[in-house]
């Protein structure tokens, strides 16, 4: 981090940062409680730079992040808590029986036991999360309009363009472009900008995005700070420009988001013919008495279907993402565009210069755009065609997967692909072509939007970040600036982690990803930094597995604790107290075994742990924590691991508590606070019975990080889809006369030379890694082949785990071969 970033803020990286609580006890000492204390101080008048931000975050760029986040999260609540927004009226919830049925429940309520008080309850808050969840499909099309019209004067990325040295439009777009010239009057409404906030939070997606639309201006600018600041008043309420409004109106829509029409004018995907679909089929007019509902099968709901009244087809969701793939098949044939997840290289995330094709043929990363190009030209297109001969009534992305697999598993296709030579012989497809097209086909998968990643279900889970932050309420702090620069120096500390460790996965705690995510929002300043650093742009994914969340957690409070010698997450909640205790036999490597302890009591007897109640400290973000939906066929399997880590974590509380016992302090009941990954229910408000969120529940895809994650996916007009249930049970040990070592080269070979595509991003590199980390057990276990191959068992549950329990992508022979190493992990663990 350059010294700019932390001047005057920050102490060295080598000190202790200052404690959170210590300007605030001089402050409210030194202050008459008789007198009024304006607490908008800390952010009535920042200091902010109407350009792009650089040198990293500041306290200043840092408050106006809060600033915006308070300025959503008000946003939220009024929508939410409009009655009659979108035809949805309050009265429903007492006789609408339909808006709690075909939804889940709360852990433990069974919906015949509720009281008729709690089920209004219940049913009122589903239907204002339900006005949220419509705002946030519109404002996502908003962001849509706004980003064509910007997009509209641009001339898009071309495969020439990236083979091209030095291309501005490539290789120089990501450090050298001129900025967008943003003020008060060119910002679009808050809504607009919550979307692009989220956007922004994406690094790698959003670089991808704005540099295959030619938007360079837009990425180099940045978050307007100065512009957004002035817009938003100390109450959190948006304050336009007349100017601003008009602009706005340049996009075709008004600037308030419930003003614009009810319908959405869309082109039939079959035969391009404008229909007009409703945003919601769930309004009704107050006095209504026909129960509907909240599921709806309009264009922002959870279930859109709709007929095109032109060719009588059937419209839905599926039908959309493969006409967007269509539409960019359509691009890259006619323009040379190259396809998404085609633009940066698989490793380092940075724009890196293509060959000649003439000369190269072959380039690995461009394997999907030569696949399309040279071999399913015509079969994708014929899937949206409804001339051809053999037209399917609902094509999918699940047709075009099977295109690819069928392609890429003939030697004679994969020949032409790649321009081989070679008659004879196994053509294989290289592991980084893979990659890439797994990489490729994840921009599909129920998005059909133009940009990389669902914006709906990305804003969905900033969601449960901004309700923490306004939780936490740093802005009204006496001490803001000083609780800025700390964080600040958290954060250059977790990123020299990161940098130390580029195989390893940190998880950052509240205090530090608002840092982080202030980074972010400067792109251009953000991808220099972690080029630099760490020779890589470091991606923020905000879809992670809560299981792998949780290990990375320890791992990071352990890697920090060494580095250096404070606590990790101040805070002292049962979870955050467990892990700090959890790392003393690890930690004892490094120093002596008490050194992690005596962290901790420190950390008690300095008063600073008074300071950080259980429910509402800066421990571990995990607004970006998902959980796999459960499945009868993987419950077992899923039950296992999180049955591991439970133990584990009750077996840490119990030494915490003894030893907070011993010290005549007590830990929080481990039931009495959920874990720190959960946040205030939305949709409610605080302190009500019956609570459900307004944030993200989805589909197949569940936050973690609210309790209340429980609501149907079907009110949403998205999710932020993650991972689909394995057709398939785990394996089972089976009995075999094949030696251990037989069994585990077998199962390297077939990871070697089986290709495949598979479409979930989270798994994209199982394979590798499952197939370097069981060559690595076979060179290390040299005399016990037992213990080799019950190694290896606890290699496969590992990175499965760590791929969100899948075990679809496996064929049939792989499948085998874990079969065979269960058994040898079973005789292992059987012997004494």
């Amino acid at each position: 981090m350059t010294k700019e970033a932390s001047k005057g803020e920050a102490p060295p990286d080598g000190e202790a940062p200052p404690s959170y609580t210590t300007a605030t006890e001089d402050v409210l000492d030194a202050t008459d409680p008789s007198q009024n204390i304006d607490v908008t101080t800390a952010f009535a008048n920042l200091s902010l730079s109407s350009g792009p931000a650089t040198g990293g975050p500041n306290a200043d760029t840092t408050l106006a992040h809060l600033k915006l986040l308070h300025a959503i999260d008000t946003l939220k609540e009024d929508v939410g808590y409009t009655d009659g927004l979108y035809g949805i009226f309050d009265s429903r919830a007492k006789w609408d029986t339909e808006i709690l049925h075909g939804a889940a429940l709360p852990p433990g309520v069974q919906l015949d036991k509720l009281g008729e008080s709690d089920k209004e309850k219940l049913a009122l808050s589903r239907l204002r999360e339900k006005r949220w969840a419509i705002f946030l499909a519109r404002a996502v099309d908003r962001y849509e309009a706004w980003w064509n019209a910007m997009a509209q004067s641009k001339t898009m990325l071309t495969e020439e363009d990236m083979s091209t040295p030095d291309s501005p439009k490539y290789i120089a777009f990501s450090t050298s472009g001129k900025p967008l010239g943003w003020t008060r009057d060119s910002i679009p409404p808050l809504d607009v900008l919550m979307v692009m906030h989220a956007h922004m939070l994406n690094p790698r997606a959003f670089l991808e995005d704005t540099m295959r639309a030619g938007l360079v201006e837009y990425w180099t600018a940045g978050m307007p700070w100065k512009a957004v600041s002035e817009a938003i008043t100390v109450d959190f309420e948006e304050t336009p420009s007349e100017v601003a409004k008009s602009n706005w109106l340049l996009t075709g829509r008004q600037w308030n988001n419930s003003a614009d029409p009810m319908v959405k004018t869309l082109k039939c995907p079959w035969c391009k013919v404008d229909m007009r679909v409703p945003w919601t089929t769930c309004g009704a007019v107050e006095d209504a008495d026909t129960p509907i509902g909240i599921l709806g099968s309009g264009y922002g709901d959870g279930n859109f279907s709709h007929q095109c009244p032109s060719c009588d087809k059937a419209i839905n969701k599926e039908i959309l993402s493969l006409s967007k793939f269509v539409h960019d098949t359509t691009l890259l044939l006619g323009k040379g565009v190259p396809m998404p997840g085609t633009l940066l290289d698989i490793t380092s995330g940075q724009p890196s210069l293509t060959p000649n094709p003439l000369v190269v043929p072959n380039f690995t990363r461009m394997f999907p755009n030569r696949m399309i190009r040279h071999e399913l030209r015509i079969k994708i297109v014929e899937l949206l065609d409804p001339t051809s001969q053999s037209p399917k009534s609902s094509p999918s992305m699940a047709d075009v997967r099977d295109l690819i697999e069928k392609t890429i598993r003939s030697d004679e296709a994969v020949r032409r692909i790649d321009g081989s030579t070679r008659r004879v012989g196994l053509q294989l497809i290289r592991r980084d072509a893979k990659i890439v097209t797994r990489k490729m086909m994840s921009r599909y998968w129920e998005n059909f939007s133009p940009f990389a990643l669902d914006l709906c279900g990305a804003v969905m889970r900033q969601g449960v970040f901004v309700e923490k932050m306004v939780k936490l309420d740093w802005l009204h702090s006496p001490s803001a600036k000083a609780t800025m620069a700390r964080l600040i120096t958290k954060y250059n500390r977790f990123m020299q982690i990161i940098k130390k460790n580029p195989f390893k996965m940190a998880v950052p705690t509240l205090d530090v990803d608002l840092a982080w995510h202030t980074h972010q929002l400067s792109p251009q300043d953000y991808y220099a930094y972690t080029v630099k650093e760490t020779t890589k742009f470091i991606d923020h994914d905000d879809k992670i597995e809560e299981g792998e969340l949780s290990d990375a957690f320890e791992w990071t409070t352990k890697t920090y604790q060494e580095l250096f010698k404070e606590v990790y997450s101040e805070c002292t909640c049962w979870y955050c107290e467990s892990i700090r205790v959890s790392q003393g036999s690890k930690i004892g490597k490094i120093f002596n075994v008490s050194s992690s302890q005596k962290l901790a009591d420190v950390f008690h007897d300095s008063g600073s742990a008074k300071l950080c109640p259980p429910d509402n400290s800066a421990h571990i973000s995990a607004h970006n924590s998902v959980r796999t939906l459960e499945t009868p066929e993987r419950a077992k399997f899923t039950a296992y691991i999180r049955a591991r880590q439970n133990r584990r974590l009750n077996e840490a509380y119990q030494k915490a508590a003894r030893r907070a016992e011993k010290k005549g302090r007590a830990l929080p009941p481990r039931d009495e606070n959920p874990p720190p990954f959960m946040s205030r229910p939305l949709g409610t408000k605080p302190n009500t019975d019956i609570k459900t969120p307004l944030e993200c529940t989805a589909r197949s895809c569940i936050p973690s990080t609210s309790p209340q994650a429980y609501t149907t996916a079907g009110i949403r007009a998205t999710w932020p889809r993650e991972m689909e249930p394995g057709p398939t049970a785990p394996p089972e040990p089976v009995e075999t006369e094949t030696s251990p070592r037989e069994a585990v080269e077998a199962l390297v070979d077939a990871l070697s030379t089986q290709a495949r595509v598979h479409v979930l991003p989270r798994v994209v590199e199982r394979h590798v890694v499952l197939e370097e980390e069981a060559a690595d057990v076979l060179e290390e276990e040299e005399e016990e082949e037992d213990a080799a191959a019950a190694v290896v068992v606890d290699v496969v549950e590992e990175v499965v785990k760590r791929c969100c329990y899948c075990w679809r992508d496996f064929t049939v022979g792989e499948y085998e071969h874990v079969n065979k190493l269960r058994y040898f992990g079973r005789l292992s663990a059987e012997r004494p």
